[in-house]
């Protein structure tokens, strides 16, 4: 599923980034070498980053 279409970036990717260590939004369009055009993505980016924390704090 993509979860930003103006760079045309998945969930996978995203996932992908922020296991390399993002720490935030911003540093996973770097990542890619991109940054977000229109921000419809940038909240589930975000989220996803949130969700990535609590899993590791969990662990």
């Amino acid at each position: 599923m993509y979860v930003c279409n103006c760079n045309a970036l998945t969930e996978k990717q995203i996932r992908e980034a922020i296991a390399k260590r993002p720490r935030d939004a911003d540093a996973v369009y770097r990542y890619y070498d991109c940054q977000p055009q229109c921000g419809r993505c940038v909240c589930e980016v975000r989220e996803m980053l949130k969700q990535a924390r609590e899993a590791k704090a969990a662990a």
